[in-house]
């Protein structure tokens, strides 16, 4: 009996062996998807186009405020004491109100980002489980998470341009 379950067991171990060596794995740099595919240069264009916008309007109210800090230290001899403090506190407040805005405005640009990237992901994803199904790959792994790998495993340029052909460049809102 011991020796009919232990060949049993050889024979088993042999078949499950092979069954795994046919599974096919590939590889994928997102990050190249995301940057060289046009609906996902379209998106980084709007996303640097808003930001130098958000970064011009910042500067300018950042010009304001130190314009109007050096007109009250020149008027720091000429107005009373009390006028001085409270344009001070006024500055400052303004000041306060001004950083309020630049972090929310950041947050929001930020959340921008992100749910731009991941509406992209989104479309990509049934493009990639396709891809699978039609080339009968079992496991697609993302490129940064691999240590080695050969370089035929690659898909990338093939989803680049089946991205290019079935995702329309759509614009932000």
């Amino acid at each position: 009996m011991k020796i009919l379950f232990s060949s049993f067991l050889v024979v088993f171990l042999c078949f499950t062996n092979q069954a795994f060596s046919e599974q096919k794995i590939a590889f994928i740099n997102m990050d190249k998807v995301i940057s060289v595919s046009n609906s996902g240069s379209s998106i980084l264009k709007q996303l640097a186009d808003i930001n130098n916008k958000n970064l011009k309007f910042l500067k300018r109210e950042e010009k304001k405020f130190k314009e109007k800090e050096i007109k009250l230290i020149s008027q720091k001899n000429i107005i009373s004491d009390t006028d001085f403090k409270n344009k001070l506190d006024e500055l400052k407040s303004e000041v306060k109100n001004y950083n309020r805005n630049r972090n929310e405005m950041i947050r929001n640009f930020n959340k921008l980002k992100v749910d731009s990237t991941n509406n992209l992901l989104i479309l990509i994803n049934p493009i990639l489980v396709k891809y699978s199904n039609d080339k009968d790959i079992s496991i697609i792994l993302q490129k940064k998470d691999l240590v080695v790998a050969k370089t035929e495993l690659d898909i990338t340029d093939d989803v680049i341009m089946i991205v290019n052909s079935e995702v329309k460049e759509f614009k932000i809102k």
